[in-house]
């Protein structure tokens, strides 16, 4: 038997170690999507591409992430829409392959316009509403919450004000 072929899978020592780094870092990116709020399967379709050399097809993510071909076709679709990915089609072949783009900008773009600018918009409307309930609280209490309420206040106009900055400076 060839040593370099692991237990009759087919599949090369040098094929399973890239295999097992594609692997890590769809868990890395998988984690990180998650932290941020998205499906972890977003994270890791990303990571494998990432760390694919070649592109690939969405049967090879599905096989090599185990996971359902409609959650890899939304993912696909997503990253896309997000442009973290590319599609490529190769003259005459019928499958489509997809490659990550190695810049971080379509991501932080992408979650400061979805993510964090609405939250931030919601909040800072749940703590004006907030602020009108302080008279129904005894006065020693009220003044020390409409304190922490106003500061508050401040901190969502600063990231207001901050935050389209950094957009317009990601270009996004």
């Amino acid at each position: 038997m060839n040593p370099s072929v692991i237990a009759n899978t087919g599949v090369s020592e040098t094929g399973a170690s890239l295999l097992s780094i594609q692997r890590e870092m769809a868990s890395v990116f998988a984690e990180i999507a998650d932290l941020f709020g998205n499906p972890s399967s977003l994270g890791a379709i990303y990571g494998l591409l990432f760390a694919s050399p070649e592109p690939l097809s969405m049967e090879e993510i599905v096989e090599r992430l185990g996971i359902s071909t409609g959650t890899a076709s939304q993912g696909l679709r997503r990253l896309a829409e997000m442009q973290a990915i590319l599609p490529k089609k190769e003259d005459g072949e019928r499958v489509t392959r997809y490659e990550a783009k190695l810049e971080l900008r379509p991501f932080v773009a992408m979650f400061l316009e979805q993510q964090l600018l609405p939250k931030i918009g919601h909040s800072a409307e749940r703590i004006e509403t907030l602020k009108q309930k302080l008279s129904s609280i005894p006065k020693d209490s009220r003044e020390e919450l409409g304190i922490r309420m106003e500061r508050a206040s401040k901190w969502h106009r600063r990231a207001k004000t901050f935050l389209p900055l950094v957009r317009k400076f990601l270009g996004g």
